[in-house]
């Protein structure tokens, strides 16, 4: 709301009132359809940011889903101080991020049948998974030895940790110049395309992009980057250093 609005004034039969509780109530239908059990918030705000940190403190959450722009890069968003950027650098859960695809949103009359889960071997993968799941490295065209292994160890490891999703298979995969521009052209085959945050200090990605980033802004498809917990890095570490790995 405007900073001249006081919240208190806000009336139940307000016009934005209504509207909000009303695509509540929808949410609140689609979940419930799922047998998962939710209940539902309308918060009042002037610092989206702000509130949804505190919405998360204050209802104890494991995770945030947030919808992000294709348009806007990320040296765009941080710039602007976006509130997707604001939450992802100081919440303390699980975070995903959501494009819509261009294809039109999933629903009832097309729910999501195929997965590309897309595994550098980062911390954050292992969050994605539903479906008919394709688990696929990308190695740089005529790869090492060494990289091959690397990529087929990366591989078992996330075929382990779905271990208890059916329809999962794996697959090593080279890319005929860059990664991202391959994960893009495999990305349009599928429902949804999901990968993990990038781990290297956020000054260094939106200095130099990330392929999150590539494919988040050029897929048709719905994508959904997953950025795990990391035990509450500091803004500091997370901006200059980046996530850390165990």
């Amino acid at each position: 709301m405007p900073q001249s609005t006081p919240l208190d004034a806000i009336s139940e039969d307000d016009a934005l009132s209504i509207e909000a509780h009303e695509e509540l109530a929808e949410l609140l239908a689609i979940a419930r359809e799922t047998g998962t059990e939710a209940d539902g918030l309308v918060y009042w705000t002037r610092d989206e940011a702000e509130s949804i940190l505190n919405a998360v403190e204050n209802e104890n959450c494991d995770g945030v889903v947030l919808a992000t722009q294709a348009e806007h890069s990320q040296r765009r968003r941080l710039l602007s101080g976006d509130t997707v950027e604001k939450v992802l650098a100081r919440t303390e859960c699980d975070v995903f991020t959501e494009k819509r695809g261009e294809k039109g949103d999933v629903g009832e009359e097309t729910p999501i049948e195929r997965i590309l889960l897309a595994t550098s071997g980062g911390p954050h993968a292992r969050l994605a998974a539903d479906a008919h799941v394709d688990i696929v490295h990308f190695l740089d065209e005529n790869p090492r030895a060494e990289s091959r292994e690397d990529g087929e160890a990366i591989l078992g490891a996330a075929q382990r940790i779905l271990s208890g999703v059916e329809n999962v298979e794996i697959e090593l995969a080279e890319a005929p110049g860059d990664v991202a521009e391959a994960i893009v052209t495999r990305s349009n085959e599928y429902d949804k395309t999901v990968l993990g945050s990038p781990t290297g200090g956020l000054l260094r990605q939106s200095a130099f992009g990330t392929v999150p980033e590539s494919v988040n802004r050029q897929s048709e498809s719905g994508v959904v980057v997953a950025q795990q917990d990391t035990g509450g890095a500091s803004i500091y570490d997370r901006w200059i250093v980046g996530d850390r790995t165990n």
